[in-house]
């Protein structure tokens, strides 16, 4: 679990993130050294506090995932119609943004490429 370095990377000490949990300083410290573990209510707490998810606190990262919160409007928007393309409408896409990155012409290319032409 790295409620640690979430909790030294803040400047809290133990006693502070201990109170703000309603718990001893002991306890607390038994979280961080995973002598016991949080219930789901306290990793609620903490997450928020830190300002993460619970999968981050408890080491659990899943790269296929997006943080959806990190997005905006726009962004979310997009994601919300890129998932339900085809697989031709998606390379089209991917094809697109590419050329967005490296100017009008070679976008047309290769989009025409894609297509077969």
């Amino acid at each position: 679990m790295k409620i640690r370095e979430f909790r030294l990377k803040n400047n809290f000490s133990q006693q502070e993130i201990a109170k703000l949990l309603n718990t001893s300083q002991s306890n607390y410290s038994k979280y961080e050294r995973n002598e016991i573990e949080p219930d789901l209510q306290t990793l609620k707490k903490l997450a928020d506090y830190f300002h993460t998810t619970i999968d981050s606190l408890l080491e659990h990262e899943v790269p296929y995932l997006i943080d959806k919160s990190i997005l905006n409007d726009e962004q979310n928007n997009l994601i919300n119609k890129i998932i339900n393309l085809n697989k031709e409408q998606c390379m089209l896409v991917d094809a697109y943004i590419e050329g967005l990155k490296v100017g009008q012409k070679k976008q047309e290319d290769i989009i025409k490429r894609l297509k077969g032409e």
